[in-house]
């Protein structure tokens, strides 16, 4: 078994202002995260469609975002079998409006394959000056068997409509191993976890090279229109 790994620790003083969805550092407001860089690159009219569809997605993403939250720390920090963890996610206020999305996703085999280390983890880069929170990340033990070394995959969560079509999520998992860099944390791969109702699929994996050349081109457009120096 080459899974040698345990859970990240916390980045010392890194926190989250929930309201305003901002990045501190101590006392460092970071002036921009992860997903405001992507969001500069939308056109005018898809920024009103999502804005127009908020009151949809916006709960329903909260909300089984804190589900696979809850479960994967259940399950893999605190060493809580499954039914144990499917437990702690029922105490979730307001979950059972969304338990179509939620049950297939915590019933994904994955789950049973992987030795998962973060979840929504912060994470920061000092000298880009941005930061963002990333949904999870886990060890694949058939993987690190199969290269001979521990292979870490980085995972974003996305929750779709019924009739919601998937997408390619490489910039921003790109940004997040950026972040992570700074840290001192690699990521071999990248993968998107999908959350329909009463469906739940991963996407095929994302190479490091395809996420950080992702990243760098929304990063290029970024700095040319907000950091012209």
């Amino acid at each position: 078994m080459l899974t040698t790994s345990t859970w990240l620790d916390p980045i010392p003083g890194l926190w989250r202002d929930e309201a305003a969805h901002r990045y501190w550092l101590g006392d460092h407001l970071f002036p921009v995260s992860i997903t405001g860089v992507l969001a500069h690159g939308l056109s005018a009219t898809a920024r009103r469609a999502i804005e127009a569809t908020r009151p949809v997605w916006e709960p329903r993403g909260v909300t089984v975002h804190a589900a696979l939250e809850r479960y994967t720390q259940a399950r893999f920090l605190v060493g809580c079998g499954q039914a144990d963890a499917l437990l702690a996610v029922e105490e979730l206020p307001g979950h059972h409006a969304y338990r179509d999305w939620i049950l297939p996703l915590l019933q994904l085999p994955l789950w049973e394959e992987v030795q998962v280390i973060a979840s929504e983890r912060l994470s920061c880069c000092l000298s880009r000056n941005v930061a963002g929170a990333f949904d999870g990340a886990y060890i694949s033990p058939a993987l690190s068997e199969r290269r001979g070394r521990e292979v870490r995959v980085l995972y974003d969560l996305k929750t779709l409509s019924a009739h919601g079509k998937p997408y390619s999520t490489a910039a921003q998992l790109g940004g997040y191993m950026v972040l992570e860099a700074a840290q001192g944390n690699a990521y071999e791969l990248g993968q998107t976890i999908w959350s329909k109702p009463g469906e739940a699929f991963t996407s095929t994996f994302y190479s490091r090279e395809q996420c950080l050349a992702a990243w760098a081109a929304a990063w290029s457009r970024y700095c040319q229109a907000h950091r012209p120096f």
